[in-house]
């Protein structure tokens, strides 16, 4: 009866420590550190944003993502703007940044364009295809219309607070 119980235990263990060696050689970790056991989550980035966060055809902002523009730019806030055929994207969508926060303004648009942020009184031109963007440190609360000015279309309303 004993072998019958030590193999039985062997049998449940095996899979688990092939499943531990696996893991263990999946990674291509250079950092020379120990590999985190199975039982611990990945770390996965989390998100913080409201639920009226629009949606993924409207501005690309994260609060706060501190993630890097192929331009080699940086902020907390990110918003990318387009003007194609009279129209924009984002139309009217609410972005919320804390007060002290940076926020780069990323437009493209397929007309010849102004972008305008009141309150902060920073104006973006814009040419037929050609990436411009403005950053900015949202230093004042309140909220503020970001607008194309020859359309006169209502882009975002950055929420300072």
């Amino acid at each position: 009866m004993r072998s019958t119980l030590t193999r039985g235990a062997a049998t449940a263990v095996l899979p688990t420590l092939g499943l531990l060696l696996l893991v263990g050689c999946g990674g291509d970790d250079t950092s020379g550190g120990s590999t985190p056991s199975p039982s611990a989550p990945a770390s996965t980035p989390t998100s913080t944003l409201p639920a009226d966060t629009p949606t993924p055809s409207s501005p690309n902002t994260s609060a706060p993502s501190n993630t890097a523009d192929p331009s080699g730019e940086q902020a907390d806030v990110t918003v990318d703007v387009t003007v194609a055929n009279g129209k924009v994207n984002p139309s009217g969508a609410t972005v919320k940044v804390k007060a002290g926060q940076t926020v780069l303004i990323k437009a493209v648009s397929d007309a010849e364009e102004e972008l305008h942020i009141h309150g902060y009184d920073k104006e973006l031109e814009l040419t037929p295809g050609k990436a411009a963007s403005v950053k900015f440190t949202a230093n004042m609360k309140g909220t503020f219309e970001v607008e194309t000015h020859k359309s006169g279309k209502l882009v975002v309303k950055l929420v300072v607070s």
